[in-house]
């Protein structure tokens, strides 16, 4: 009991630095392009597209879709970057050197960008509704809420994965950009699955988000939970194989990366 005290107070403690070294250095303004701009450019761009397309009942559709891909943004690019950071500051020796438990240090990588990611979701979704007068007054807004919760969890999970290709891979950040378009096509984002072949199918649904986003459409629907719960459950274990292979893939990296001195090479 003593040791698993230890190992949450550890958590918490590399957890809030992360935050800080995350977000305490960012500018205020770079912050609000990060947070806001980026995240209404990409809703207003396939928002439109897609009411141009198929007409202005469907805008919630492409709304919710990308916001919730949003997730991506920092399950993703956060979590490998953290890696890449650590990489180039010179401080990843001083990491794989240390004493510290490899789960927990791994895991508190991508908490912060979870909660970086709600926000975003939050933030993407509140100047949607505002600009376009999406009613979501039929839609079951805690379970949506959880939804959003559960997806960025997962797409988390799907960063740690790449995210320890940044112990021996300089440009890992080429990756991030691979897998964030490729959520964005074959997740359901802005046209249902079933359009694509039978292969990305399969894809698809060997991925986060995809689950979570036809949960999270449901629930806009006004959907109970116990409508989507094999959706949510889907998703949150598809999250969790994929952060479990990344954990293991960053315990044979780390091994690689220390013989070869390549934690030192950027």
């Amino acid at each position: 009991m003593r040791r698993l005290g230890l190992e949450v107070a550890v958590f918490g403690r590399s957890t809030y630095l992360q935050y800080v070294a995350l977000f305490q250095w960012a500018t205020i303004r770079g912050y609000i392009a990060y947070k806001i701009l980026l995240p209404v450019t990409q809703i207003l761009f396939f928002v439109e597209l897609g009411v141009y397309a198929t007409g202005r009942q469907n805008a919630l559709y492409f709304a919710l879709g990308n916001a919730l891909q949003l997730t991506a943004n920092a399950g993703i690019f956060g979590v490998i970057a953290t890696v890449a950071n650590e990489r180039q500051f010179g401080t990843l020796p001083l990491l794989l050197a240390s004493p510290a438990n490899r789960l927990v240090t791994f895991l508190s990588r991508a908490i912060v960008n979870v909660i970086d990611g709600v926000a975003t979701v939050v933030i993407g979704l509140a100047v949607t509704v505002v600009l376009f007068g999406l009613d979501l007054h039929q839609a079951n807004l805690p379970l949506l809420a959880l939804c959003v919760v559960v997806i960025s969890l997962t797409t988390a999970g799907l960063g740690l994965m790449f995210g320890s290709i940044g112990l021996v891979m300089r440009d890992a950040i080429i990756i991030a950009n691979l897998v964030y378009y490729l959520l964005l096509i074959v997740c359901g984002i802005n046209f249902p699955v079933s359009r694509l072949p039978g292969v990305l199918q399969l894809v698809a649904y060997s991925l986060p988000l995809t689950r979570g986003v036809q949960a999270a459409r449901d629930a806009a629907a006004g959907a109970s939970l116990g409508q989507v719960s094999g959706l949510l459950g889907g998703e949150l274990l598809i999250g969790l194989l994929w952060a479990m292979g990344g954990y293991a893939l960053f315990r044979i990296l780390e091994s690689w990366a220390r013989r070869g001195g390549l934690q030192e090479a950027y």
